[in-house]
């Protein structure tokens, strides 16, 4: 009986948490030593700033931790629509790099983890979204990253959508910032703590920016003094104006 017992609780632990790679599915949770190999070759050496091309009006100074591209893509999606959130322990400390490093470069929002505070706030994501996926995967990531920021960082779901928007995966840039334009706003509960503050918008990925453009719109009518924004990674666009398609990084 112990023995079908400690089989049971094997089985059950494997549901939790997978024992394979969530990229090749070989042995090896949550990446397996090639596939890791692979998503870091897509990171950069430290976090940089990133400029959509062409960058959307309000576009905040925003930086990331690699390129949104091959196998890096691939984990964030894993992670978000195949339900391997035992990949967040791989993910959290590449956001915290690039919302340290955002924090980092703006004089205001260096002072503020000193005094007021910082708002670290998520993009919201579609009642669509969190219906598919039955919760908010971003949430967790962005707590998790906020942890390493020295002083006072406060997480806060201030934005909330106001209205319906498209799937953005197939838009281009001028599509999706038609889409995004008006579609967010700043909660009434917390237009206190967003005025004068200084903000970080966070986004797992950035592809044209017209998400964090509208985030960074609704946080300055709302009164913020500063919006700046971080994200894993950015997706490196052609001239056409949509993204690339995926490859291995280099």
């Amino acid at each position: 009986m112990r023995g079908d017992a400690r089989t049971v609780l094997a089985d059950l632990v494997d549901l939790v948490l997978p024992a394979t790679c969530a990229l090749c599915h070989r042995p090896g949770a949550p990446l397996c030593p090639g596939c890791r190999d692979a998503v870091e070759r897509c990171l950069h050496d430290v976090p940089r700033p990133t400029v959509p091309s062409p960058p959307p009006p309000g576009m905040p100074s925003c930086w990331v931790s690699g390129e949104a591209s091959g196998a890096l893509r691939a984990v964030v999606t894993a992670y978000k629509d195949e339900g391997r959130r035992d990949l967040a322990e791989v993910l959290a400390p590449w956001f915290g790099q690039a919302l340290r490093a955002a924090v980092g470069a703006d004089g205001a929002a260096r002072e503020s983890l000193r005094g007021r505070g910082l708002l670290v706030v998520p993009v919201p994501g579609s009642p669509r979204a969190r219906r598919r996926r039955g919760d908010v995967p971003l949430r967790p990531l962005v707590t998790a990253a906020a942890e390493g920021l020295a002083g006072r960082a406060c997480v806060a779901d201030v934005l909330v959508a106001t209205r319906t928007t498209l799937d953005q995966s197939t838009l281009d840039a001028a599509e999706r910032a038609a889409n995004q334009a008006g579609a967010t706003a700043v909660r009434e509960r917390h237009r206190r703590a967003v005025e004068d503050g200084v903000c970080v918008v966070v986004d797992d990925l950035v592809t044209t920016g017209a998400t964090l453009a509208e985030a960074a719109r609704a946080l300055r009518e709302a009164g913020a003094r500063v919006v700046l924004a971080a994200a894993i990674g950015a997706t490196t666009r052609r001239s056409g104006g949509r993204p690339t398609l995926p490859h291995p990084c280099p």
